[in-house]
């Protein structure tokens, strides 16, 4: 799911230096502490400037486009996190100071000069070549889009099935990669060896797709799905075809899967079986609570999202910001003194429209599970980790069973199956907060994996009757 990243950046110390070369400062993501870099190799319009991040293992430096490097001062925005920065270059002290900006709160930030160790991490269930499986790199058009896609087919076989895979929110890369961790690619690999072919690609915007990710809705992305869907089933005649969303990606598999009557199968991995507002508040106090803040903190924050999205519902994308500073207003002052630390009215106000009035916010709260499931009718499989806390499994998986149409339901096809140890990545967890997905090594539980492969090569799973 779409998550708000809150970032508390710390003044730093400085050194002697120039513009160019490395800078280094620290920041808070949900309240835990990690660090960034930036990469300054000239300036003006030869200039160019990375950002890494040496606390997320495996990330390489990201190449930020939109930047602008000068003698004496530094501007740049990460899109895909809505973070801006512009800041001052003081050669006496050697920092480079100034405000960092994301949605709607902004900070007083320096960078200063100081090698920082890069946090690797092993990831011993990443693919690694001799492959026994095609490989091809293809490209799909969406209206004036390009998708950017890698499809894998087993050797062998002339019948085997073919999964296309739907990333949870935010702009991801073919391998759905995060926190040095590339599940897709671990997915496509098991499946493809098993004899089952995978297509993933790349989300708009992102890697080898065009597009602008931070204007599309959620029925634009469900629209990326059913071009990559329409290819496959164009140039693969006689294969069975079906769809697996991961989160979001769930949601858009089953706005495809609810109009297209041919599909095989849909699987649906750690998604909202409810509607998208009853997620999002709350996840909005679990995801608090795990990071250690109080029960009262926590409850405000869930509670808060929750009368926030009722009136997303309510009113118009200009009358919206106004009913949202009216509720903050008359709620502000009864708020857990910690929560309140966390900004003002009008700073509360501003995240909540930046993040949710727009159309793919508006779409994703509207959006109701058992609307698109009664139209679908191929088997669907239900898995969930027992320790999401992003899409909480129990409440999800019951809107799911009560949800299936009468024939996805028939011969017991369509099943739901609930992995006791396994967090939002479906990876095993120990503290199961979202800080540690990048700290554990493993990228997709083998029992996952072999669930999907199971229930994809069950004899009755496509049998007519």
């Amino acid at each position: 799911m779409r998550k708000l990243i809150w970032i508390t950046l710390l003044f730093c110390n400085q050194a002697i230096g120039q513009i160019t070369g490395n800078w280094h400062t620290a920041f808070s993501v949900a309240g835990k502490n990690t660090r960034m870099d930036l990469f300054i190799d000239r300036v003006g319009r030869d200039g160019t400037l990375k950002i890494g991040l040496p606390d997320v293992p495996n990330f390489e430096p990201k190449i930020i486009d939109n930047s602008t490097i000068l003698k004496d001062s530094l501007s740049f925005t990460w899109e895909s996190l809505g973070l801006f920065y512009s800041g001052k270059y003081y050669s006496n002290g050697d920092s480079i100071s100034g405000n960092m900006k994301q949605s709607g709160l902004e900070w007083n930030v320096s960078f200063k000069r100081e090698i920082q160790e890069v946090k690797k991490v092993n990831r011993p269930q990443e693919p690694k070549p001799k492959f026994a499986y095609e490989i091809k790199e293809i490209e799909i058009k969406n209206g004036k889009n390009i998708i950017g896609a890698t499809l894998t087919l087993p050797f062998g076989r002339s019948d085997f099935p073919i999964v296309i895979l739907s990333s949870g929110s935010g702009p991801q890369n073919r391998d759905c990669e995060i926190m040095g961790h590339k599940p897709f690619w671990v997915i496509a690999d098991y499946l493809t060896n098993q004899g089952i072919g995978v297509l993933r690609f790349d989300d708009r915007g992102v890697g080898k797709s065009t597009g602008e990710f931070s204007k599309a809705s959620l029925m634009d992305f469900a629209s990326d799905v059913e071009v990559c869907y329409n290819y496959i089933r164009k140039n693969y005649k006689g294969h069975k075809i079906g769809l697996a969303g991961h989160s979001e990606g769930g949601m858009h598999t089953l706005i495809v899967a609810s109009r297209n009557p041919k599909l095989d199968f849909l699987i649906q991995l750690a998604s909202v079986g409810t509607t998208g507002r009853e997620v999002l508040a709350e996840q909005q106090y679990l995801i608090q609570k795990k990071t250690g803040k109080s029960e009262a903190y926590s409850k405000a924050n869930g509670m808060l999202y929750d009368s926030v999205t009722q009136l997303l519902m309510k009113y118009d994308k200009t009358i919206f910001p106004q009913k949202v500073l009216e509720l903050i207003t008359r709620k502000y002052e009864s708020l857990p003194e910690d929560y309140k630390k966390e900004g003002t009215k009008e700073e509360f106000t501003s995240i909540f429209v930046n993040f949710l009035n727009n159309d793919w916010g508006r779409q994703f709260m509207a959006f109701d599970t058992k609307q698109y499931l009664k139209k679908i009718y191929c088997p669907i499989l239900v898995i969930n980790g027992a320790e999401d806390i992003q899409v909480p499994p129990i409440k999800n998986q019951e809107g799911f069973r009560e949800g299936f149409s009468v024939q996805s339901k028939s011969l017991n096809k369509s099943i739901i199956i609930l992995i006791p140890g396994l967090n939002h990545l479906f990876q095993t967890c120990k503290k199961c907060d979202i800080m540690e997905y990048g700290e554990l090594e493993e990228t997709f539980s083998p029992i996952v994996l072999k669930a999907v492969e199971d229930w994809l090569n069950n004899p009755i799973l496509f049998k007519k009757h």
